[in-house]
């Protein structure tokens, strides 16, 4: 009886051309708006044009690490005069945008390869039920019933980035490359991935950032899968702006328009590549990248 070899799947391909068509695609949106609905359109992209290149870097550096653009955003936004809640809803509305779009990527990637058959896809589908509920609880919690903190909460965010980034990226580097991980949601996991997502989501409703960068540094220390670690956190980010989104725009009105209508057409850009970078470059030196990353957000917050 012959053996019958099955080919292990691979990576759904992405050829340059399709991504010169997504970018002529979402490049086409702002100038419609600007061209047919703006008085002064040329005005208009003089005084706003830089934000698509900040919403582009914010979403390739979001969801390719799953932490977040908040922390690109906000400091680019205080230093152009855009502060306070402003700043807040735009972070927040752009990250609708780019997360979302990084979220579909990603889902149709790991559903596309099944490297280990149904186990990561599952173990996907859990972490995004149980941390989407805490988180989404969190966020709304915080909108809603907290008031926002009297101490400095993007000093101690600060510092707690600092900490976690060293530590993170030593215990990368002592552990061995083929170090073991495991397929299915533990349950003495449960209850510590609850609290930090619903802490996660408070703090993302304060800062714009905190709940993916907070999951995806618990996952990695647990031990689970690298891709389905950043997977599950550019999907929870963007499950929590989504949830977020209708305080800052039915209540408070925070959102500059003009600021996202050029960086969500870059953010929706930048979440669909941003995934190619994390698989280009592979498990162990996207956890490096990422514990950089999160170390270099603290440094420059």
């Amino acid at each position: 009886m012959n053996n019958i070899v099955i080919p292990k799947p691979t990576a759904p391909h992405f050829s340059w051309q399709k991504i010169a068509l997504l970018a002529a695609v979402v490049l086409l949106i702002p100038f419609i708006i600007l061209f047919l609905f703006i008085e002064n359109p040329i005005q208009l992209i003089s005084e706003y044009g830089q934000f698509f290149f900040l919403g582009l870097a914010g979403a390739i550096v979001a969801n390719s690490t799953g932490a977040g653009g908040g922390i690109v955003f906000i400091p680019a936004f205080t230093s152009m005069g855009v502060i306070g809640v402003s700043a807040l809803g735009t972070s927040l509305a752009i990250q609708c945008f780019g997360m979302t779009a990084g979220s579909l990527s990603w889902l149709y990637s790991m559903y596309s390869q099944r490297l280990d058959g149904k186990g990561t896809l599952q173990l996907i589908y859990q972490l995004l039920i149980l941390s989407g509920i805490s988180s989404v609880s969190g966020m709304l919690s915080a909108q809603y019933y907290f008031s926002p903190p009297v101490w400095p909460i993007e000093e101690i965010f600060k510092y707690f980035s600092i900490f976690f980034g060293i530590v993170l990226l030593f215990a990368i580097l002592r552990r061995n490359k083929n170090g073991q991980t495991h397929n299915r949601l533990r349950r003495r996991d449960i209850p510590l991935i609850t609290i930090v997502c619903f802490l996660g989501g408070v703090i993302t409703s304060w800062i714009s950032i905190g709940v993916g960068e907070w999951l995806a540094i618990l996952l990695f220390f647990l031990g689970y899968p690298t891709m389905a670690v950043v997977c599950v956190a550019v999907c929870i980010s963007s499950i929590v702006v989504l949830s977020g989104i209708p305080y800052h725009i039915w209540v408070v009105d925070s959102i500059s328009w003009q600021i996202l209508l050029f960086a969500a057409p870059a953010a929706i850009l930048g979440g669909s590549i941003a995934r190619l970078l994390s698989e280009r470059l592979g498990p162990v030196r996207l956890k490096i990248f990422f514990s950089i990353w999160v170390l270099a957000t603290g440094l420059f917050m």
